[in-house]
């Protein structure tokens, strides 16, 4: 991408509200209007004003870039506060604003929808006018703002007609909330524009619903339906969940990067569940693995996540064999609340211990090489519930047959002798095993 060119050369608040006033009066005078149908429906026509491109400010407090700025302050990059919108006139917020938005300006999506940047490099003129509050705050075309100003920058002659540029402009009445819906409605709704990264929406959305907009107008502004809105806050509180907990850098939103399919199934398969939530707290530190280390195992995180959330209690189970973990013993002391209750399939005295799993996921090392190996660990294990779970009735059947089948693959003709001492381990373990499942058989057999 394109590095930024542009130098800030605002002027001051009061200078510049009183040129679009006066420019604005002029407008309406000569009829130079137009009609935002979704801003009041129409009915107030809009002054047309040509502004110098260095005046304007971006609008801060833009959905489209808030994951970013979090991340930034995450990262420790920026100050805590440089994105609050108070700030507005600050010369550095604009310019980190400025440095997202070129970004933002130079992306598009698939074959279909180009970058903004591009687009205006061929055509070299503005096409569409912004849309400006009544002190200059840009509300829809911050991007084409960022992209238009590095042209002129990068090019003074090629892009003169970039010097000064079209703004519609909102009247001062116009409120916060009016100014908010204009955005989402003009923006967010699915179509030919560029997509809005999956926790830009699920971050809006929430921060309506804590404005106590209700289900059903946020998905008339959005354009989705009112179950997806509810997902989609699920989704962003998992993603919190996951920032928070598990990474320990909240607000890090640009971590998670092709995440929205199983955040979707961490939100609809485990936070939604209210039927053991103790048990759901357990799974959900493996979900959470799974994403992290989702460019590391051979499966999408989100297949694996619906395995476990599917077949919960086969899972754990089953990793607590593959990490050596005794799950009947008590804790040493309580982690968390893990007291787990299965109800009547659950005999007396077997209550499992899934607090020593989560110390074991807890206590992995922050290397990253085990941290891969246990994510595949987990991937194996989920694979081995999402089939056992498919036909319980036969599990221990197919599994007793393939691996007999393995067992019977093997040639120690052609195996390393360096090999053998734990190769005997392994094999005297699976002897174990078999005599222990055996001895069950006969038990269970006999109505004990």
């Amino acid at each position: 991408m394109a590095e930024s060119k542009y130098k800030f050369n605002l002027i001051d608040s009061t200078t510049r509200k009183q040129q679009i006033e006066q420019r604005a009066t002029e407008a309406r005078k000569e009829n130079r209007t137009k009609r935002e149908m979704k801003f009041r429906g129409g009915r107030e026509p809009l002054a047309i004003i040509q502004m110098t491109i260095h005046h304007l400010l971006y609008r801060l407090e833009n959905f489209r870039t808030i994951g970013d700025q979090m991340s930034q302050v995450a990262s420790g990059k920026v100050d805590e506060n440089l994105f609050d919108p108070s700030r507005r006139e600050d010369v550095s917020a604009q310019a980190a604003q400025h440095e997202i938005l070129f970004k933002l300006a130079q992306t598009g999506s698939g074959e279909s929808i180009k970058a903004i940047y591009d687009e205006l490099i061929r055509v070299k003129e503005q096409t569409d006018e912004l849309i400006i509050s009544a002190d200059g705050v840009v509300v829809n075309g911050n991007r084409r703002l960022a992209a238009m100003r590095e042209l002129l920058a990068g090019d003074v002659q090629a892009f003169a007609g970039f010097e000064n540029v079209s703004c519609a402009v909102l009247p001062e009445s116009a409120t916060d909330e009016e100014i908010v819906s204009l955005e989402i409605e003009l923006q967010m709704q699915p179509d030919t524009k560029l997509p809005y990264d999956w926790t830009a929406v699920a971050l809006a959305a929430r921060e309506l619903k804590a404005r106590h907009y209700s289900d059903e107008r946020i998905a008339g502004m959005m354009n989705r339906d009112k179950e997806e809105i509810l997902k989609l806050v699920k989704m962003i509180d998992g993603a919190d969940l996951y920032l928070t907990d598990h990474l320990e850098r909240p607000r890090d939103y640009n971590s998670l990067e092709e995440t929205e399919q199983a955040f979707k199934q961490i939100a609809t398969r485990n936070l939604a569940k209210t039927d053991n939530p103790a048990l759901r707290e357990v799974t959900r530190r493996f979900d959470f693995l799974l994403v992290e280390k989702r460019d590391k195992i051979e499966l999408r995180a989100y297949e694996l996540i619906n395995n476990i959330e599917g077949n919960p209690e086969l899972f754990l189970d089953h990793i607590a064999g593959v990490w050596g973990v005794d799950l009947s013993q008590p804790p040493d002391q309580p982690v968390g609340n893990l007291e787990i209750d299965f109800g009547d399939e659950t005999p007396v005295g077997a209550q499992k211990n899934y607090a020593a799993l989560v110390r074991y996921i807890d206590d992995l090392a922050d290397d990253d090489d085990v941290r891969e190996n246990a994510a595949k660990q987990v991937e194996e294990a989920s694979v081995t519930a999402g089939e056992q779970g498919k036909r319980k009735d036969l599990a221990a059947l197919n599994f007793a047959k393939a691996a007999q089948k393995k067992l019977g693959a093997i040639n120690l003709r052609y195996a390393n002798q360096s090999t053998f001492t734990e190769l005997r381990t392994v094999l005297a373990g699976c002897v174990t095993q078999c005599e222990a499942l055996m001895k069950e058989i006969d038990a269970r057999q006999a109505g004990k």
